[in-house]
């Protein structure tokens, strides 16, 4: 919300309400030891004169003392050579052990050699609630997807047995213990131990046991026999923009995200994701050995019912580190 100047009445000028906003932000960064200070003036070594300084921080390590300079740009278009230029000439004269540039548009690659060069940081204010500042971020965020390609069964038996020909009604045969309890299908038990990952979900072939001398019965005739599944695990990759809610800094220099308070995330659709129906997405080709760097990775697996076919629907996704 704007604030009134209570000198002459009017609106506060909206670049002074983004230094006070980037101030209160690195007030909750400093903690209690370090002396944020809002529109400082430092005596300058080299040129003599007094230096201003938008927001300074001070601390004292053992018995060095530590300043940081901060330099405020809202501009509306990203800050070039001539301004960090400036800065490094500034941050140099007053002897800061470290120097901030913080804009509220980015930098031109220009600028950011130059800071680079003078290990100057480069920061981009994100701010999603603010309605000056109201800048999103988007984090690559990388999902890998596991589900079954195919399978096949591997039925033995002792003595006469009866089963059906044809693999659609031999992964629907009921199968039995030997006090009659129903034991279910062999999808039926396939599905089951995939969700309860009892079936390992990395990529290739695997082989699970389904039933162990079961009864089943065909045509009138009974038969004990053991069930085994092998199954192809198979891995896809999707790489994609997550935009994330928060108040803090973009670095601009190797693109990490320096939050102050809470950060969220918008929702993310898996399934709709891996269906192709989410704009920014991509499926990966990694057959080729190529590795893929991102920001945050998703684990997700189909989950599959208890009907014939496979439902293509994801489980509970688990969020690992970068």
């Amino acid at each position: 919300m704007s604030e009134a100047d209570p000198t002459n009445g009017q609106q506060e000028a909206k670049w002074k309400r983004f230094e006070k906003l980037v101030f209160e932000i690195q007030k909750s960064f400093a903690g209690t030891t370090a002396i944020v200070t809002l529109n400082d003036h430092i005596m300058g070594v080299d040129s003599g004169v007094e230096r201003q300084i938008d927001i300074s921080i001070r601390q004292q390590v053992s018995q060095f003392p530590i300043l940081v300079a901060i330099d405020c740009k809202d501009y509306s278009e990203p800050i070039d050579v001539v301004d960090m230029g400036a800065f490094v000439t500034l941050t140099t004269d007053v002897r800061a052990n470290k120097g901030v540039m913080v804009s509220s548009n980015g930098f031109t690659k220009a600028a950011i050699k130059i800071a680079k060069n003078a290990s100057i940081d480069t920061l981009t204010l994100i701010d999603s609630k603010s309605v000056d500042w109201k800048n999103y971020v988007g984090i690559p965020l990388l999902i890998d997807h596991t589900s079954i390609e195919q399978y096949s069964l591997d039925i033995s038996g002792v003595g006469r047995t009866l089963l059906p020909y044809a693999t659609e009604e031999l992964v629907v045969m009921a199968m039995y213990s030997d006090d009659g309890a129903l034991i279910g299908t062999p999808l039926e038990i396939l599905h089951r131990k995939w969700n309860k990952e009892q079936i390992p979900h990395e990529p290739g072939v695997h082989r699970v046991e389904l039933g162990k001398q079961v009864n089943v019965e065909y045509r009138g005739v009974k038969s004990k026999i053991d069930v085994a599944a092998h199954i192809h695990v198979r891995q896809d990759f999707y790489l994609g923009p997550l935009r994330v809610y928060t108040q803090g800094f973009h670095d601009a220099q190797n693109s990490s995200l320096i939050v102050a308070r809470e950060l969220r995330t918008d929702s993310i659709d898996a399934g709709a994701i891996i269906r192709g129906e989410v704009p920014g997405w991509k499926k990966l080709d990694v057959t080729d050995g190529t590795t893929v760097r991102a920001s945050m990775r998703l684990s997700v697996s189909a989950g599959y019912g208890d009907e014939a076919e496979f439902d293509e629907e994801t489980t509970e996704p688990e969020v690992l580190d970068p």
